[in-house]
């Protein structure tokens, strides 16, 4: 099962009482927000309705600048079966307290896992969903300061959670619940045994569960940071209920999680101190992320969503495509929503993306003089050359021809750079690669090799053409101060990059 649309009204940057729709098909969605548009908004209608305990208050997300009344506000999930989940405002009662008479109505949130019976499609993707932040990594790093690193809470109240163990039907949070709830309060054989068994079913299934995750970690680290950086195990000693004379001294030991981690083969006790931004990021997105494969059923008919807001902040370009390469690799089944405020990022990974499962928004603050601020959101391609140069064939219809000369020449430089990858041309080094000049770009694709699955002479043709074009239309007609240009020479034009792009690959 996959979302098909998202709709929020009167949320949070999104006033109402018209619904703000994302239109989602069952794909996966990139969007880009600048900040204070509206971007995070996405983040917390999903986490709110994918919330496996109490969900947030509902009241306190209601966008402030909104006429609505407060009834108004909602958040509406359509899945691709034809069903929906709605998380909204209903109608209830005041009462006061030691009163059992009614006071006047209220406004009360209503959940779809609170209804009877709960949404089943919501309580199900919950239990497996994974929604982060950038400060969700940070718990695994910097939230533990100069000391040794102890994932035992972050484990069995978030990453670990929701795993089920085979032998109990039950999941580790539960079966920590059972152990806090089993506790002795006389030193009998009986409470004494239930404690022990209590604490041994947990310590088998978390380390069952450890177990699993650290395959899983292993493999996503080895993507994300391949050159040295090492998830070797993680530490723990089994549970137990410490006997002291002391009734207030008893209580459960060995609640610690620790990490062997090594870099370039040597041991890191402390990696919040020592490893730098990236790697931690790294290192956060391996534990959670691992945790969600080693948690999740390997089919399932409910939605498994992965929600990443902002997560990559820490690292830089070249550190955020692996990745694109895990999200294909490991969560193909998955719906995922990658959510960034960097623009460069978002045109990269629109470059990089699969048109067929990814669908791109643009969001953007709107007018902040106006009494309520509207975002102003844009659907967009996913391939940034394609969504060029349809651009320009839209502002040709309506006769601006120099915007459309200016639209296919960026769309032309954009195809080129991905031509240059996808074909693994060689170019000669410059510090900054944006430095290289579209010419340049042409000449070393002239003399790389053709792609595999196109003719000599469809390629030959298809360059002599783009050059052509180049050079009459695509560089003295695209800018401001250009002359009359004739408009069939920049449909010509467009049609040249449109068939180099099929050509090359990038359409």
């Amino acid at each position: 099962m996959k979302i098909k649309t998202l709709s929020l009204i009167d949320f949070r940057a999104f006033p109402g009482p018209a619904p703000t729709t994302f239109e989602l098909d069952g794909k996966n969605l990139l969007v880009y927000g600048e900040n204070g548009s509206g971007k995070s908004s996405l983040f917390h209608a999903l986490r709110g309705m994918f919330s496996y305990d109490t969900p947030p208050n509902l009241l306190g997300l209601r966008n402030s600048f909104s006429s609505a009344g407060i009834g108004n506000v909602a958040v509406q999930v359509d899945f691709d079966d034809a069903s929906h989940a709605r998380w909204q405002v209903g109608a209830g009662v005041v009462r006061v307290l030691g009163s059992p008479a009614a006071q006047g109505p209220a406004a009360v949130a209503v959940h779809p896992t609170q209804i009877q019976p709960p949404n089943a499609n919501v309580t199900e993707a919950a239990k497996f969903s994974a929604l982060l932040d950038y400060r969700s990594l940070l718990n695994t790093n910097y939230k533990h300061g100069d000391d040794v690193i102890n994932l035992f809470e972050l484990a069995v109240h978030g990453f670990l959670a929701d795993y089920r163990d085979l032998a109990t039907t039950k999941t580790i949070k539960e079966l920590w619940q059972a152990v806090l709830e089993g506790k002795p309060t006389r030193n009998t054989p009986k409470t004494l045994a239930i404690c022990a068994g209590r604490c041994a079913a947990f310590n088998n299934a978390i380390q069952k569960a450890l177990s699993l995750l650290k395959v899983e970690a292993q493999h996503i680290l080895a993507t994300l940071s391949p050159h040295g950086l090492a998830l070797v195990d993680f530490t723990f000693t089994p549970v137990a209920f410490n006997y002291a004379k002391s009734w207030a001294d008893k209580n459960f030991k060995n609640q610690f999680i620790g990490l062997e981690i090594s870099f370039k083969g040597t041991p890191i006790e402390r990696p919040q101190l020592y490893l730098n931004e990236a790697r931690q990021s790294a290192l956060g997105l391996a534990l959670y992320l691992g945790a969600r494969l080693a948690c999740a059923p390997q089919t399932t008919l409910h939605l498994k969503l992965l929600v990443l807001d902002d997560v990559l902040i820490g690292l830089d370009h070249s550190n955020r495509l692996p990745l694109l390469t895990l999200l294909g690799s490991h969560f193909s089944s998955w719906q995922v929503v990658l959510l960034s405020h960097d623009k460069g990022w978002f045109d990269l990974a629109r470059h990089h993306l699969p048109g067929s499962d990814w669908l791109c928004y643009e969001i953007y603050e709107g007018d902040l003089t106006a009494s309520a601020p509207v975002p102003l959101i844009r659907k967009t391609q996913n391939r940034p050359a394609k969504a060029l140069l349809a651009k320009g064939r839209e502002l040709l219809a309506l006769g601006y021809v120099e915007a459309a000369a200016n639209y296919t020449r960026q769309a032309f430089e954009y195809g080129l750079r991905g031509g240059c990858e996808f074909q693994k041309v060689q170019l000669n080094y410059k510090v900054d690669s944006k430095d290289h000049q579209a010419q340049d770009l042409l000449d070393a694709i002239k003399i790389a090799p053709k792609p595999a699955t196109v003719s000599q002479a469809d390629w030959s043709a298809c360059l002599q053409r783009i050059e052509l074009f180049k050079n009459v239309v695509m560089n003295p007609y695209s800018h401001p101060s250009a002359p009359n240009i004739p408009r069939q020479e920049v449909v010509d034009a467009a049609s040249a990059v449109d068939k180099f792009l099929e050509l090359a690959g990038k359409k």
